[in-house]
């Protein structure tokens, strides 16, 4: 039977997550953004192979969505956003490991804490993201139809979803910031 435990992070914790987050960023301004997604790519690899967690590998693969998501050129994230995702990657490929991978049971525990906070972070852009590529898997299996008529374009469909789902991503974080105020939020800019 599966053991569920629930931690409680502390302000103070978060803002030392929050300083981690921002030294990184630091290090890594003069990287490209292929750079950074290609070292978090590195890293989420090697979490996989030692990954021995459903809880892990299910964090492991949301973050390969994030990665996704910056380097898929029909999203087109915007500007402040592509810059948090960013940072949010650059974490991920420069975390250091508090707890050693090979220590049992434990030895992703560290890994985990950081993968949660930044995909909470992230909730909504994944939701969208994940929303307009699931849209434009079936319109492709729409546009090979011959029977469908389409009185415009495939392009101008999706920059119409993404349009409308890049809005709902906005509102929805900064309904959360509203709510939660900016003390919960881990990336702030890149």
């Amino acid at each position: 039977m599966p053991l569920t435990v629930t931690l409680e992070i502390s302000d103070e914790e978060l803002r030392h997550f929050q300083s981690l987050v921002h030294a990184i960023r630091d290090r890594n301004r003069d990287r490209t953004p292929h750079e950074i997604a290609a070292a978090a790519t590195a890293e989420v690899e090697r979490l996989r192979s030692v990954a021995r967690s459903p809880f892990v590998d299910r964090r492991i693969d949301r973050v390969g969505r994030l990665i996704a998501m910056i380097e898929d050129p029909q999203w087109a994230l915007a500007e402040p956003e592509r810059l948090r995702v960013l940072a949010a990657l650059a974490y991920v490929a420069d975390a250091n490991d508090l707890v050693p991978d090979d220590v049992p049971v434990l030895g992703l525990v560290d890994d985990a804490i950081m993968l949660e906070l930044v995909l909470r972070e992230f909730r909504h852009e994944l939701e969208a993201y994940e929303e307009f590529d699931a849209f434009r898997r079936d319109q492709i299996v729409l546009r090979d139809k011959p029977e469908v008529h389409r009185p415009v374009s495939v392009a101008d469909w999706l920059e119409s979803k993404r349009q409308a789902l890049h809005a709902r991503m906005v509102e929805r974080r900064e309904r959360d910031l509203a709510r939660d105020g900016d003390s919960f939020r881990l990336i702030t800019h890149f």
